[in-house]
């Protein structure tokens, strides 16, 4: 017999596929527009690339790696990109403090 918390996740539909990697191809493209087509500083672009990055990461893990079949899994995600976008927050702050001073 098998128990239900044992048994294998089912795999994602072709329907679901297709909406994730449409999705991830959007992301994409958004970093196209914001390294190409818009006007901005470096630190704005560095941010907003940085943002999108964990965004596909995100994705990634939750979709592709299964993780949202485990809450334990989805938590330590989510803390570990939280840790990371604010240590990228802390060192373009940084980074724009040492340049407006100097």
């Amino acid at each position: 017999m098998i128990d239900s918390a044992d048994a294998a996740p089912a795999r994602p539909r072709g329907a679901a596929i297709a909406a994730m990697f449409a999705a991830l191809v959007l992301l994409t493209s958004l970093e196209l527009v914001v390294v190409v087509v818009l006007d901005m500083d470096r630190a704005e672009r560095i941010t907003t690339l940085a943002g999108l990055l964990m965004a596909k990461v995100m994705l990634v893990l939750l979709f592709f790696m299964r993780a949202r079949v485990s809450q334990l899994v989805v938590r330590l995600a989510l803390a570990a990109i939280a840790l990371a976008a604010t240590a990228a927050i802390v060192l373009m702050l940084e980074t724009v403090f040492r340049v407006s001073v100097s």
